[in-house]
């Protein structure tokens, strides 16, 4: 429904501002699920900002509909706006509301959200898109950090370094046919902790061959 109007404040603002905030404050619930948020604000960001569609749940690259020719600062509408399962469509007149949510976020400012919108304008994929968000959330997290100075010794306190995404080193690994999963040192942990105390199995096989 991005490309309803009636829906632009509900999406674009509120929606958009909740997102924003659960990754930029790194609360400890939010360990492990921080690019599902991610995800959906490059979502809306791309649908109500930038003229950009998205295939179903998000995946791959953004399609950038083209300028309508009778409005240079309007969209035409993609032809799955009314059809979410296979794309969507986006809003044909953008909205400054989530550009006003980034700029407002400590150490961001018009500049960066500028270079944003060019960033994720010249580079469409999921990947580039996803880590030019992470990056700016990034700074912001850090400038609020200093800023405020929370504890993060309770469950409501904001989550280490070592624990939220922001704060981590991120390697990807890239499989063919799905261009969106990653591995992270948390999920590598994790594996590694079910793992641990499973019994070892030994081939033997060998043993009984000539």
């Amino acid at each position: 429904c991005a490309w309803d109007a009636r829906y632009t404040q509900l999406i674009g603002s509120r929606m958009f501002g909740k997102a924003v905030k659960a990754v930029v404050t790194e609360p400890k619930w939010m360990v492990g699920i921080e690019w599902d948020m991610i995800n959906l604000i490059r979502d809306i960001y791309v649908r109500l900002v930038l003229g950009q569609t998205l295939l179903p749940g998000g995946q791959g690259p953004a399609i950038q509909q083209p300028k309508d020719s009778t409005n240079p600062h309007a969209f035409e509408q993609a032809k799955n706006a009314d059809k979410p399962l296979i794309g969507g469509g986006i809003l044909c007149t953008p909205t400054d509301l989530p550009r006003e949510i980034f700029a407002g976020l400590p150490g961001i400012g018009v500049d960066k959200v500028r270079q944003l919108d060019a960033d994720m304008s010249q580079k469409r994929s999921a990947k580039d898109q996803k880590d030019a968000l992470r990056e700016l959330l990034r700074v912001a997290a850090e400038n609020l950090k200093q800023a405020e100075g929370t504890p993060a010794d309770s469950v409501f306190g904001r989550a280490k370094e070592s624990e939220g995404l922001l704060g981590q080193h991120i390697k990807r690994d890239w499989v063919a046919g799905d261009s969106d999963k990653l591995v992270t040192a948390s999920m590598v942990r994790k594996q590694k902790e079910a793992h641990a105390d499973e019994p070892t199995i030994y081939d033997a096989g060998g043993l009984f061959s000539s």
